[in-house]
């Protein structure tokens, strides 16, 4: 929907003359489309362009309003939902409202100023959704992707750990379903920004699960409340600093849902990364997720159940022929000896492009041994 385009409005009743003048009265301030029941309503929303505003009738044979909204909440999440009825029923209403997620509920008949103002407030809300949208897929986006590369420089097993974390969430979060995935991805991604003033050989020492000192243990331990107090700062991050924190910990009970499962995900992501990092193998998951304490849910367990289970064997490749995707089956060190890359990371396009400077310096050496993923090795 273009500034300038009427705001796309989708009416949906079963009585045909309510819908031709829900088409006399709203011509020329709204793009009207009616729809004669819920089905054929669903039908509209599938195969046209997204609606600003989707109004229901609430007694509408086969669907009700209330089943008609909350299977549109599915389907077309960013349009705004009204209910316009004249079933004056508290029980259907608060339905409606439950089930449907609904901005305002209208009582019929509806004086057309009335509706007119309710479209115009309903149109405003769309507009505010998506402009929310726009800001996490493009400012707030970029702005982690700055600090993530940020930390690729500064502490590349700090954001070799944080790269791991990332690639189990997005291969968990299509089975979960979770709205508002990006709150979990971006916990991951900054999930180890307090650990840059921690040095590279006090975390290889732990990963290598040698002795520590109180002191050492104490930066390690930490890490996640500096990081959180880091995020906490930036608007609308406000959750995914509190996932951060609980990282390595359950979450209080009454946390809103969103840190309670992030954090449940988070630290089944770091605690695949650190029995990785010990040269271990991933081959079966969850069996590794099962014996961690505090205990994973079972239904974590079973979205990383597979997680890699797709990756091909071992080959080896020359950096400028390495994918993102792919996983070092080798740890990578510089000629003189310092880690680059542990055995078990995924590649990212960040990663590809330090091991290409690192290339260009001789400081490192090829080819390197990967795993990639069966389609990427048939066409390489």
């Amino acid at each position: 929907m273009t500034e300038t385009a009427l705001p796309r409005v989708l009416c949906v009743d079963d009585e045909p003359n309510v819908l031709a003048a829900m088409e006399r009265n709203l011509f020329g301030e709204f793009e009207v489309v009616v729809a004669n029941g819920g089905e054929a309503g669903l039908d509209a929303i599938r195969h046209g362009e997204r609606f600003a505003v989707i109004m229901s009738d609430m007694r509408m044979p086969g669907m009700d309003g209330a089943t008609f909204l909350a299977k549109v909440r599915e389907v077309s999440p960013d349009s705004v939902r009204l209910l316009l009825t004249g079933q004056a029923d508290l029980e259907s209403s608060i339905a409606a409202i439950n089930k449907g997620a609904i901005f305002r509920y209208l009582c019929k008949p509806c004086p057309r100023e009335e509706l007119v103002s309710a479209l115009n407030d309903a149109v405003s809300q769309y507009r505010l959704v998506c402009a929310e949208k726009e800001l996490l897929a493009t400012t707030l986006t970029a702005s982690v992707k700055t600090l993530t590369e940020v930390l690729a420089m500064v502490a590349p097993w700090a954001f070799q750990r944080s790269a791991f974390a990332q690639s189990c969430v997005r291969h968990a979060l299509p089975k979960l379903d979770w709205p508002d995935g990006w709150i979990y991805t971006i916990a991951a991604s900054l999930s180890q920004i307090g650990c840059v003033g921690i040095p590279a050989d006090i975390v290889q020492a732990d990963a290598a699960q040698r002795k520590l000192s109180e002191d050492e243990k104490k930066l390690l331990q930490e890490h996640p409340d500096v990081a959180s107090r880091l995020v906490a700062r930036i608007p609308r991050l406000e959750l995914v600093a509190e996932i951060i924190r609980h990282q390595a910990k359950d979450a209080a009970s009454d946390a809103p849902i969103e840190v309670i499962r992030g954090a449940h995900l988070l630290r089944a992501a770091l605690e695949l990364e650190r029995h990785a990092a010990r040269g271990n193998s991933l081959e079966r998951p969850w069996e590794i997720l099962r014996a961690a304490r505090p205990a994973i849910p079972e239904y974590i367990i079973k979205t990383l159940a597979d997680f890699r289970a797709n990756v091909a064997g071992a080959r080896t490749a020359r950096v400028r022929e390495l994918m993102s995707g792919w996983v070092i089956d080798e740890d990578i060190r510089t000629t003189n000896g310092l880690m680059v890359l542990t055995k078990g990371h995924e590649l990212t396009d960040t990663a590809i492009s330090a091991l290409q400077r690192l290339l260009a310096a001789n400081a490192i050496r090829e080819p390197i041994r990967v795993r990639g993923l069966p389609e990427a090795d048939s066409s390489s």
